[in-house]
Parts: structure tokens; C-alpha cells; sequence
């Protein structure tokens, strides 16, 4: 993604415990140690001008990592992208999967989309996957809102347009937490547009977002 991005854009990308390189370190199953941690590790990286894009959960990592570095007095965001979930103060609609039994969580994964099907076969590779995610989910499933202001910078919003999990309206929703600007554009794909056929458009429009975020 990196070499999509204008010169002036520094990808910086945050790797949760128990994956890649920290493949051995605890994980995290609860929103507010991961946004303490975050903050901890972030807050003498911002002197220069900075954006949160994040992407289902981590959109809502992002949203509460905002929040927490507004809490600190410390430099916040020129601006924020979700992509893919909706409105932190909504409800979930569907029930909760990070409990579910691994047939049926696999299952889940099936429906959803975005793992490959000999991904979901390989009890070796789902061993090593699905540790990580039924923690992200855990994360997603069991954090409760509480009711904030509004932040003075521009929220936009990305969605797929076939993603049956998530509503358009839900992901509206997010205006409500901006007094500055806001946007919502929609792709072509599900859940994982940005990975799908719509990567170039996806590509195109958060170049551009991230232009207005500077102006």
C-alpha cells in the first residue's frame, strides 16, 4: 500500500501482539489495555501531522485510541478514516463469534469471506489463525461506548457495497462523532473491498482523503 501513497504519506502500520513478528506475546482481549498500550508507544511519534485509518476493529481501535490521546492533551489526528464497521455507539446486530465452537467459527469465517477456502481447510494454518482473530473478536464483541464529544477534525468512511454484515446507515452513522467534515464512500466488493477489485479505486480515494485531511 505504501507505494500507492504519496511521498509526503509515512505508512506506519500497528501490529497487535500474537501476530508476525510478535508472534509469542500476549495477546489482548479487552479495548482499553490495547488503546493504554497504543498510546504508550505513540505518543512520542506525533510531532508531525498525522491521520488514523483502520479497518473494521481497527477502525474502532483508532477511534479509541482518538479519544484516549484527546484524554492526554496530546497532538490528535487531522483526521480519521473507518472503514468497514459501524458507528461505535450502535448495537451489533448479529450474534457474537469469538465463542462460538471452532466448526462453527469456521463456518462464520466461510460466510463471511476474505480467507481462502484451502486457509480454512488447513487445520495447521487454522491452528496458527485462529487464536489471534477469536481475540480481535473478543476485542470487537464485548467493548461497550461511552458516550463522548464529538471530535473537531473530519471523520470519512469507506464501506463495501455487498458487505451483508453492515448496513450503509450504520456506517453513517460515524457523522455523529464529527463536528468538522464528513464523508462515507462506497465500493464496489464486501467486507474486504480494499482487497478485492476495488484496491485501485480504494487506493484512489484514500489519496485523495487524505489530501482534504491536509487542507
Amino acid at each position: 500500500m505504501s507505494t500507492s501513497l504519496p511521498p509526503w504519506v509515512e505508512l506506519s502500520i500497528l501490529q497487535l501482539p500474537g501476530r508476525e513478528t510478535l508472534f509469542n506475546a500476549p495477546m489482548y482481549y479487552a479495548m482499553k489495555p490495547l488503546v493504554d498500550a497504543t498510546a504508550r508507544v505513540i505518543l512520542p511519534k506525533l510531532e508531525l501531522p498525522y491521520a488514523f485509518f483502520g479497518h473494521s476493529l481497527g477502525a474502532h481501535v483508532a477511534f479509541e485510541l482518538a479519544r484516549e490521546l484527546r484524554h492526554r492533551n496530546a497532538a490528535l489526528p487531522r483526521g480519521l478514516i473507518a472503514s468497514g464497521t459501524r458507528a461505535p455507539h450502535l448495537p451489533m446486530r448479529r450474534m457474537p463469534l469469538h465463542d462460538l465452537p471452532t466448526p462453527r467459527f469456521i463456518e462464520e469465517l466461510r460466510r463471511y469471506g476474505g480467507t481462502p477456502e484451502a486457509v480454512l481447510q488447513n487445520q495447521e494454518l487454522m491452528d496458527i489463525f485462529l487464536p489471534p482473530l477469536r481475540a480481535d473478536l473478543t476485542i470487537f464483541e464485548t467493548f461497550t461506548h461511552s458516550p463522548d464529544e464529538p471530535f473537531d477534525f473530519p471523520i470519512a468512511v469507506f464501506g463495501g457495497r455487498s458487505d451483508h454484515r453492515l448496513d450503509p446507515d450504520e456506517l453513517e452513522a460515524w457523522r455523529e462523532h464529527t463536528r468538522g467534515r464528513f464523508s462515507a464512500t462506497f465500493f464496489d466488493g464486501g467486507h474486504f473491498y480494499l482487497l478485492e477489485r476495488s484496491r485501485a479505486a480504494f487506493l484512489t480515494s484514500l489519496r485523495e482523503t487524505l489530501e482534504t485531511f491536509g487542507s
